[in-house]
């Protein structure tokens, strides 16, 4: 969600979780299920993970969701208003 919408601090993304009935729906999250710590957050962030390729793992199943659907083709690819051959 941090990523997604722009939020950069732990700390808020515990806040909007905590009032935004979407966020936790994205979550898998009832509206009576306690909200991690934020703390908690940014322990995983920094020490779970460390080490792990799990960011690249999550953004290619992703791409290749995409794919998978017709949603891109992978041929073509937009940087910073750059024209690239993928």
């Amino acid at each position: 969600i941090g990523y997604l919408f722009g939020i950069r601090s732990e700390r808020q993304i515990v806040r909007e979780i905590e009032v935004n009935v979407a966020y936790r729906w994205f979550l898998g999250l009832r509206l009576t299920d306690k909200i991690p710590d934020a703390s908690t957050l940014s322990q995983n962030r920094r020490r779970r993970f460390a080490g792990t390729d799990i960011e690249q793992t999550i953004f290619d199943t992703i791409v290749e969701q995409a794919i998978g659907h017709g949603l891109i083709g992978g041929r073509v690819f937009y940087s910073d208003s750059t024209h690239l051959k993928a």
